[in-house]
């Protein structure tokens, strides 16, 4: 039995770190259990470029989506808060939330980025909330998100509403994105910020789009992955596969039994805790003339 493996370039480094965010979780506001208030959370400021933010019909805030029946029936992802962006009145501009970060733009950098985002059920307000309670607020539809990540005024990173039309009424879903700043980055040495955005998409009376929420709003910054190197053995008819690549990045393994390829086979996702580690295919050689194994970087 012949096994083939690629062998490819590797490098050393340290795991990615958590860049500061003030109030990442919208709990610093005290409010009633299950209720809303519209204020600006504490950390943050207002992004509102159309100038439609009136705290009325169009308005920031948090809530707390704690009472099974209402709104989130599971509650916040993170905490007891999150954020709102209740968008009902005629404009159509978007809004949100902003954050000017304590940390720049570095050289030789992967940001990666992820946030919690809600789209809210209908249902009706408890006593303790802004409007006073006991109002019904049609909440469904979803009128699109997205999250920036800015260097100075220029965005470096961004998701434009890529899983919006998978969430669920009244459920959350991580958004993740990464992006990379290279040493010839031209904002490099700026100051980050972030923005979670409303995008106001048109609605209908059936779905009317109004309300987005946030949660659990994480940054990161570590090296730049690059390819593993692998090399392998074999235990009897057991394929062992050692990989080494970038510490705190994640790859993923696949095989072919032929090459070229064109459709490869996962065998496992791995998240480098250090630089190297071992992995063994469960599935055997016998009866297979070759297979071929590469890493393939996942983020």
């Amino acid at each position: 039995m012949l096994v083939v493996f690629c062998p490819l370039f590797f490098a050393n480094s340290v795991p990615a770190q958590p860049i500061p965010i003030a109030n990442s979780g919208f709990e610093s506001n005290i409010i009633g259990q299950g209720a809303f208030s519209v204020l600006v959370p504490q950390g943050w400021s207002i992004y509102d470029p159309g100038f439609i933010i009136n705290q009325n019909a169009n308005s920031v805030g948090v809530i707390r989506p704690d009472v099974p029946q209402l709104f989130f029936p599971a509650g916040a992802p993170e905490g007891v808060n999150a954020a709102l962006v209740f968008l009902a009145g005629a404009q159509s501009a978007e809004a949100g939330l902003r954050q000017t970060l304590t940390s720049t733009l570095q050289a030789n950098t992967r940001y990666r980025c992820s946030v919690q985002i809600g789209n809210i059920a209908s249902g009706t307000s408890l006593p303790g909330s802004a409007d006073g309670g006991n109002v019904f607020y049609d909440l469904d539809g979803f009128p699109g998100y997205r999250i920036d990540v800015l260097a100075g005024t220029t965005v470096v990173g961004s998701d434009n509403n890529s899983i919006g039309a998978t969430i669920p009424e009244g459920e959350w879903r991580v958004a993740r994105f990464y992006f990379d700043a290279t040493n010839s980055h031209p904002q490099l040495g700026q100051t980050l910020s972030i923005r979670l955005v409303n995008l106001k998409f048109p609605g209908s009376p059936g779905s009317p789009n109004i309300e987005v929420d946030f949660d659990d709003v994480r940054l990161s910054a570590g090296t730049i992955p690059i390819s593993a190197q692998l090399s392998i053995a074999l235990v009897g008819a057991q394929p062992t596969i050692s990989l080494t690549g970038t510490t705190g990045a994640t790859y993923r393994m696949e095989y072919a039994l032929s090459l070229p390829a064109t459709n490869w086979t996962s065998l496992t996702n791995i998240l480098l805790p250090t630089a190297s580690t071992v992995v063994s295919d469960a599935q055997p050689i016998t009866g297979q003339s070759s297979r071929f194994y590469r890493a393939v970087i996942v983020d």
